[in-house]
């Protein structure tokens, strides 16, 4: 996957940080070492002069240096033997005065024989995401703070109060983030506005990025903007946005129906549900619309994945935020 220039930068910012920090402790655990082991840092002089000496004899003339090479050789491998007694001697492993990188196999460089280390890639993609993410607060939307009492607790058009119906969608939705796996299942959340969907979405995404997962939320609206300003910009890669929402972990797409809709749109909708559910990659949409409210805004290519291919949980009850402010008032009086 391609990255824009700002991902990549700020990407390999932060692992060339992480080599500076592991450098420099090495660098603070030498010293800490070497003050109480000064033949130590001595032995270190001495390899250094070894090598200087292979050069100057490679570089005399000389016919016959074989024996002359062995000897360094020789000297400079006991001198490396008794900096390991050294070690061994005060308790520290073989190793202890090596830089202690992050990654073993590109010492936090983020190339391997010039080809990028999967470390460096992982890296990106968290960047990649925490960029899409930077505006979503997460942080305010919890399983704890989403409170059913706000919900009636009298049934109207079913044997369930819309408190009873909410208590069963939240825990659900608990079950889906605790459990959460690439292979769990898409889920669809639709109801009116001000019912609990984005809480509950943000809720989902702060677990399950807690997991380790690579998880993007977002509106249709900002996505689809994203998308179509790459697409018809000057940019050197323009399916950025695009490419993101089809490969990430988890993807949450807030206000489905509410963006405007065009041939452009339509079709990029297409391709990020269709991909995922081919490469089976778990998505949860919400929508204030039903399925034929749906049927209205999108082709049969899409409302048939919809209704095919995600669990739906319908969400009741009255508009929290406007209970919340009446409650508010009320206290304050």
């Amino acid at each position: 996957m391609s990255y824009s220039r700002q991902t990549y930068d700020t990407a390999k910012s932060k692992l060339d940080a992480m080599r500076q920090q592991a450098i420099r402790e090495n660098e603070e655990r030498r010293s800490a070492f070497v003050a109480i082991n000064p033949e130590y840092a001595e032995l270190d002089r001495e390899i250094a002069q070894t090598s200087i000496r292979l050069t100057r004899v490679m570089l005399s003339g000389q016919k016959d240096i074989t024996e002359t090479i062995a000897q360094i050789r020789d000297s400079n491998l006991e001198m490396q033997q008794r900096q390991l007694d050294i070690l061994r001697a005060n308790g520290c492993p073989d190793d202890f005065l090596q830089p202690k990188f992050h990654c073993a196999k590109c010492l936090d460089t983020g190339y391997i024989d010039g080809k990028m280390c999967t470390c460096f890639k992982d890296i990106l993609q968290k960047t990649a995401y925490e960029e899409l993410n930077k505006s979503t607060p997460l942080e305010l939307c919890s399983f704890r703070s989403f409170s059913i009492d706000f919900y009636p607790d009298k049934a109207e058009n079913s044997n369930l109060s819309p408190r009873q119906i909410m208590d069963k969608v939240k825990k659900n939705c608990w079950d889906y983030a605790n459990n959460f796996s690439m292979n769990s299942a898409n889920l669809m959340f639709q109801g009116g506005v001000g019912l609990g969907k984005t809480h509950l979405s943000l809720a989902i995404a702060g677990k399950v990025i807690s997991k380790g997962y690579g998880v993007i939320y977002g509106s249709a609206q900002n996505f689809f903007n994203n998308i179509e300003a790459e697409h018809f910009g000057r940019g050197d890669d323009k399916q950025y946005t695009l490419n993101l929402l089809k490969s990430c972990d988890l993807l949450i797409l807030d206000d489905l129906g509410t963006e405007f809709i065009t041939q452009f749109t339509t079709a990029a909708l297409y391709d990020i549900i269709n991909t995922r559910i081919l490469t089976r990659r778990p998505t949860i949409i919400s929508t204030n619309f039903n399925i034929d409210g749906l049927k209205k805004k999108y082709d049969d290519r899409i409302t048939s994945r919809l209704s095919g291919n995600y669990v739906r949980y319908q969400f009741v009850g009255s508009d929290v935020r406007i209970t919340l402010k009446v409650k508010k008032k009320l206290n304050e009086n």
